[in-house]
């Protein structure tokens, strides 16, 4: 590791370090998105509700706290996001009587949409990203990420 933490303010490379970070997270998102959008209408965050989903044995999620948190979503922010994609014919949310729990269902047209919205977002995976790192750099960036969930998976075990 390469600093210690402490309260006091980032070095000039540790905000340029941030910084990248941020600028490659929202770059690459908006690039990936910008290939998908316009052939299927889909949002990146239709997508990443729709990719959950069809992960899913039927295409069929219980439990809206549960997906929020696969998606490390508010489950305010992923019920807006279900509704609006349910007004579009996308997922059917059904709430089971007595426990108020909602399941959530990625429709046949979700299903069909997310076939050729795949195909889309893996080939631009490959040409905005993939293609341009070295796999020292793609081990590194999934050896990084695995600490910081790890890092945040304890965070939420000491709170609970």
């Amino acid at each position: 590791m390469n600093s210690s933490v402490t309260s006091e303010p980032l070095s000039g490379r540790e905000r340029e370090a941030w910084t990248s970070v941020l600028v490659l997270a929202d770059t690459l998102r908006a690039l990936v998105s910008s290939a998908v959008a316009p052939a299927t209408g889909l949002s990146s965050a239709d997508y990443l509700v729709l990719n959950r989903l069809s992960d899913a044995p039927e295409n069929r999620l219980s439990g809206l706290k549960a997906l929020a948190a696969k998606l490390n979503w508010s489950p305010s922010r992923l019920s807006h996001q279900l509704k609006r994609m349910e007004s579009r014919g996308l997922v059917e949310r059904v709430y089971q009587e007595g426990t108020g729990q909602v399941t959530m269902t990625a429709t046949p047209v979700a299903e069909q949409t997310m076939r050729v919205a795949t195909a889309l977002h893996d080939e631009a995976v490959r040409r905005y990203f993939l293609s341009l790192a070295t796999d020292e750099e793609l081990d590194v960036v999934v050896g990084l990420a695995a600490r910081i969930r790890d890092q945040r998976a304890n965070l939420a075990d000491q709170k609970n």
